[in-house]
């Protein structure tokens, strides 16, 4: 029995120690396998903290004494709680203190601030170069074993955070400034939602839009897509850049005014609406002053033609009236003249200016222009031209008036020059005119007298011979007198032939009346009948005709009173030798003449033969109006006329010469 029980105790010791070795064995292999895991976290957490920038610290609370973890922000024998408060900086000293402070006293287990470091340590010139760092800390605070025990010790994760904080500054910085160039901006700046739903705007848009608060209820409650301007020019499902000018007008907010509108879309990565911006400009003011500037320019554009019309006139005037504006310096004793508005036409000093006048208040005047010059002056002066080469004197008007510098001192003169030598010309024609006229007046007087007695001597041998003709008996007495009778009755159609002519010369000129016409043929025929007129015992009447035939276009009428004319004038004075009369064609024109033998022209009665009632011998019957007829006639075809003569009882040659075109020609000699 004992045996029993004694083999049962050892077995039940034998299995209690076999159970603990057991047990010993499990925990050690756990405690292994902790440490193990707990080693790992560390190595874990070492290579994280040495590949991050933070700085682990260990605070005694008992010593007041910090010394580094990891990092080193502290010497490496660490330092006091005093003395870390001089690196700190003195504005955030008390941020430090109120951290420790809350830890300690057990208001909450973590806690953390940021206050700046000094990293400095440098001397520069014996003074310590601060360097101050931001640190964001963080802290857990480690407590004794006693219940409601004090904490011994601080633990401290610090990061350095200077970067971040110059870049949280810089982007406050940049958007304090963005945002005062938002609010700031001269034009009104609105940011609208995809929805059309107003999200902020400045003070230059609540002020063109006359908002009543910042944050006006109608705008902000109306879609930007309801608004006039926009309602039928965007829509939601396309929004794209939009420039335009318009009048805006808002009737619940009192908004009258033009305004420059410009839309543009924000869209993201995705090509998704993100926002819209929205700008607005007041371009009343402009607009009115557009208006203004456009009115002005218009004003100025009708001055400068206004201006540009009266240069030319100015211009123009003084081209045809031979005028010129002058302008005298007295102090530099010198006289500008202009032909145009622009530089001098030419300059001359008053020494120079002096020879030109011959006598004239002008020429004295130059010797002290100060007392002749301070009043207007006009004066007519005969002198030496101004503008070109000569030595023939011309009329001049000239007027000049003074000008003053702003003191009131005489400075010199201007004025106008104006060349009148052709007025005056003109004035000593048109009293030879007018003695001209009143001679013709006398000479019409003698013309009509002379007309009664011309006509009468026709008139009277017609009438006393037809009262003889039927009481005569023989044929050849009653031939004799019907000659006579002819022969009057042919003087006195004559005559009437020449007043009808002088008539249209005072009516308006002779009419020429161009047609084809055998010249040839015609002059033979006239010349036939102007034969029978030379009567005159010891005168031989010779025709030249070098043509059978001369088709050509001329006035044949007008040409056959011509050479009428002339053999009639060659009649009256030609008392013996012969009267020739004959043509030709040359310089592309029809050459006749009429040449005598008889009394002849003087040379100085040449120049007026062609005159009206010019007759050289009063004695001899006739009008004195023939030749001034034929002057005429050439005149009116464009032609020449004249006289060749030697002098007193030398003959005489009449000639006219008309352009003329032969058609179809045949000489004589081929």
């Amino acid at each position: 029995m004992i045996d029993v029980v004694s083999s049962m105790m050892v077995f039940l010791v034998l299995l209690a120690f076999m159970v603990t070795w057991a047990l010993n064995r499990i925990s050690v292999l756990r405690i292994r396998k902790r440490v193990s895991q707990t080693q790992e976290i560390r190595e874990i957490m070492q290579h994280t903290l040495d590949q991050s920038s933070n700085i682990v610290l260990k605070l005694d609370l008992r010593r007041q004494h910090g010394i580094n973890l990891h990092g080193h922000l502290l010497p490496e024998e660490g330092m006091g709680f005093k003395e870390s408060l001089q690196y700190i900086h003195p504005d955030d000293q008390h941020i430090y203190k109120d951290f420790v402070s809350r830890l300690f006293h057990g208001e909450t287990k973590t806690d953390e601030c940021a206050f700046r470091w000094n990293f400095s340590g440098k001397e520069e010139n014996g003074k310590r170069k601060n360097e101050w760092r931001w640190l964001h800390n963080r802290g857990i605070a480690e407590f004794g074993n006693g219940e409601h025990q004090p904490p011994t010790t601080i633990f401290c994760t610090m990061t350095d955070e200077t970067g971040l904080r110059k870049e949280e500054e810089e982007e406050a910085r940049l958007t304090d400034k963005y945002r005062k160039m938002f609010e700031q901006s001269v034009i009104g700046l609105a940011f609208y939602s995809k929805e059309g739903k107003l999200l902020a705007s400045n003070q230059k848009m609540r002020e063109i839009l006359k908002f009543q608060t910042e944050e006006d209820w109608y705008y902000y409650n109306k879609s930007l897509y309801e608004m006039p301007a926009f309602q039928n020019t965007i829509n939601q499902q396309n929004v794209s850049d939009l420039y335009f000018c318009t009048k805006t007008i808002v009737i619940e907010r009192g908004v009258n005014c033009y305004s420059e509108l410009r839309l543009h879309p924000i869209y993201d990565e995705n090509g998704e609406l993100y926002y819209i911006t929205l700008t607005i400009r007041d371009v009343t003011q402009e607009r009115e002053l557009y208006l203004q500037n456009k009115q002005n320019d218009l004003d100025m554009r009708r001055a400068n033609e206004a201006i540009q019309q009266y240069e030319t006139e100015l211009q123009y005037l003084m081209e045809t009236c031979n005028m010129r504006v002058f302008r005298t310096s007295f102090s530099k004793r010198e006289c500008y003249f202009y032909k145009q508005l622009g530089a001098p036409e030419k300059t001359m000093d008053f020494e120079e200016l002096k020879r030109h006048f011959i006598d004239s208040p002008f020429r004295q005047g130059l010797e002290e222009p100060e007392k002749y010059f301070n009043v207007p002056q006009t004066t007519l002066t005969h002198m030496r031209p101004f503008f070109h080469e000569g030595e023939e004197l011309q009329w001049n008007i000239i007027d000049s008036a003074p000008y003053f510098d702003e003191y009131g001192r005489l400075e010199g003169s201007y004025g106008v020059i104006r060349n009148v030598n052709e007025l005056i010309e003109k004035q000593e024609r048109l009293k030879e005119e007018t003695e001209r006229a009143n001679d013709s007046g006398r000479l019409k007087s003698v013309f009509m007298a002379n007309m009664t007695h011309e006509i009468r001597t026709p008139l009277n041998s017609i009438v006393g011979f037809s009262d003889v003709l039927p009481m005569l008996s023989t044929p050849e007495e009653k031939q004799e007198i019907i000659r006579v009778i002819m022969n009057n009755c042919d003087m006195l159609l004559r005559l009437i032939n020449d007043i009808l002519a002088i008539s249209s010369l005072d009516t308006g000129g002779i009419h020429i009346e161009p047609r084809l016409v055998d010249f040839a043929k015609s002059f033979d025929d006239i010349c036939e009948s102007l034969k029978e007129r030379v009567q005159t015992p010891g005168v031989e009447f010779i025709k030249e005709n070098p043509y059978m035939t001369l088709e050509t276009i001329v006035d044949n009428g007008r040409l056959q009173q011509v050479i009428t004319n002339f053999v009639t004038n060659a009649v009256k004075y030609t008392h013996q030798g012969h009267i020739k009369v004959g043509y030709r064609y040359e310089n592309q024109g029809i050459y006749i003449y009429c040449e005598d033998t008889g009394d002849g022209i003087p040379k100085e009665a040449q120049k007026k033969i062609f005159e009206r009632f010019v007759k050289l011998n009063d004695y001899i019957q006739g009008t004195g109006l023939g030749l001034s007829i034929c002057k005429a006639i050439a005149d009116g075809c464009k032609g020449q006329i004249g006289v060749i003569s030697e002098g007193k009882d030398k003959g005489s040659t009449f000639w006219i010469w008309v352009p003329a075109d032969i058609k179809t020609e045949r000489r004589l000699d081929n």
